[in-house]
């Protein structure tokens, strides 16, 4: 995984929700400024209190954050479309768009790459704290620009609160300028936002806390006795107790971003949909990181020609697109693999898997309980040659060799076999509905008042974990 200095949250803890220096002092504190601030001062005050927050956890780069939101603003006032004219001067106004369009875009890249490949060069070299995350941000606000989807925003403080909003500067969700505009000049901090936004905050810190981070523990376990070592069972066990960590951590990081964003005047966002309960891989990724999906699918995917052309610039632009999401999420070959194999999995669904995939229901949700956690181990494991020796320990008749302890599986299942259960039932669609009908109202409350506690007790004794998706 590419590191982005979490060395600074476990020592500051400004920025990991899941810290109790975050839920204790620094919720707070932000929760009560923007309480008692109104109209333009609210907004100063979620910008200033954002870039305080990011100064905190990872000073260097507080200042390139706040240059970025200066020049993401200024080149959004430029792309603003002058008024109506001779037809021959507006086709050249246009063109002076576009080209300011690219300019603008090649300037938080240019930004994005130079760090990535700094990072990957030298791995001792800090990447800025949610680059990626507030750099897509401010190219989807440029393209709306230049599209006419929104109006270029005239003022800074507006402008800079958006882009710095400190429930989604380390891992997102990506929030669009339209989709925030409504918190940004209307949105108000009020006790019934507050109660409600908690309830939300609480059941991602329980997602992150009491499921990802002990799955955590059983891969790490499974990475401390070395692939080479592990038995069959174990491998295809810790194969999917990482992929439900990654997706616990990240959707409890993603349902606590959006109760604090409730709670100050921001719409909920939703970034996970049950992907697990999906019946083939393109339809896990339109479940999994919604944002980012879409995100690719308006400005990479559609510009490139989308599915007009023809199959084979279908399949070209589906695998242009994924290997620039295995891009985004790291610099080494691991993140190069993960990103063709996806892919060439949905290129292949779209043109021939996909109709036999919708016939038989229980087939295609075995597919992708079955494909799911392969990828994940691609994803996980930064050596391609570790990955060959996992991969030979899933499939053991490939003749992988090593000294197996046969009883490690029941050994970890007696340990881990609670959490896994409780995972898999939380991934379930019809259980997360039937939380959702019922999580008003007084028994509702004592539960989560009651989990909260809970979680407050392993935060405070055992090692902080920062998020996966910090790391990307």
């Amino acid at each position: 995984m590419a590191g982005i200095g979490t060395e600074f949250l476990e020592g500051l803890n400004t920025l990991v929700f899941s810290s109790p220096e975050f839920l204790f002092r620094y919720l707070p504190a932000f929760v009560l400024l923007l309480f008692f601030t109104k109209g333009k001062a609210r907004s100063l005050a979620l910008f200033a209190g954002s870039l305080l927050l990011y100064a905190a956890a990872q000073p260097r780069y507080v200042f390139l954050l706040f240059g970025m939101s200066l020049v993401n603003y200024l080149f959004g006032l430029a792309l603003e479309p002058p008024g109506r004219g001779e037809k021959q001067a507006e086709e050249k106004q246009k063109r002076g768009r576009k080209t300011l369009l690219i300019l603008a875009v090649a300037c938080n890249l240019l930004l994005l790459f130079y760090f990535k490949i700094s990072n990957a060069f030298d791995r001792s070299f800090l990447l800025p704290l949610g680059i990626s995350f507030y750099t897509f941000k401010g190219i989807s606000y440029l393209a709306d620009v230049y599209r006419l989807e929104v109006e270029a925003e005239h003022s800074f403080v507006q402008f800079g609160a958006y882009l710095t909003l400190f429930p989604q500067i380390v891992s997102g969700p990506i929030l669009r300028y339209r989709q925030a505009l409504k918190g940004l000049r209307d949105g108000h901090c009020s006790l019934l936002r507050v109660e409600e936004g908690l309830k939300w905050l609480v059941a991602g810190l329980a997602a992150k806390v009491l499921i990802a981070d002990r799955l955590g523990i059983l891969w790490n376990d499974i990475q401390t006795i070395g692939f080479e070592s592990i038995s069959t069972p174990l491998a295809w066990l810790g194969a999917a107790a990482y992929s439900l960590q990654l997706y616990f951590d990240f959707a409890g990081y993603s349902l606590m971003a959006a109760g604090m964003g409730v709670m100050i005047g921001f719409p909920i966002v939703q970034n996970f949909a049950w992907p697990y309960a999906s019946r083939s891989v393109s339809e896990f990724y339109r479940r999994w990181h919604i944002t980012l999906g879409s995100w690719f699918k308006d400005y990479v995917y559609i510009p490139l020609g989308g599915n007009r052309g023809g199959q084979a610039k279908t399949v070209r632009n589906l695998l242009l697109v994924w290997l620039l999401t295995g891009l985004w999420h790291g610099n080494s070959v691991n993140f190069l693999m993960w990103g063709l194999t996806l892919g060439l999995l949905v290129a292949a669904e779209k043109l021939w898997l996909g109709e036999g995939l919708k016939k038989h229901r229980l087939l295609s949700h075995l597919y992708v309980l079955t494909v799911l956690p392969l990828t994940w181990m691609v994803f996980a494991i930064s050596s391609p040659a570790q990955i060959g020796v996992y991969f030979g320990r899933l499939f053991p008749f490939f003749g992988e060799t090593g000294v197996v302890n046969p009883g490690d599986f029941l050994k970890e299942c007696k340990i881990f076999a609670p959490t896994l259960a409780a995972a898999v039932l939380f991934s379930i669609p019809q259980v997360g509905k039937w939380m959702e009908k019922h999580r008003k109202g007084i028994p509702a409350a004592l539960v989560l008042t009651a989990v909260f506690w809970v979680c407050v007790y392993f935060m405070t004794n055992a090692v902080n974990n920062p998020f996966l998706y910090a790391n990307f």
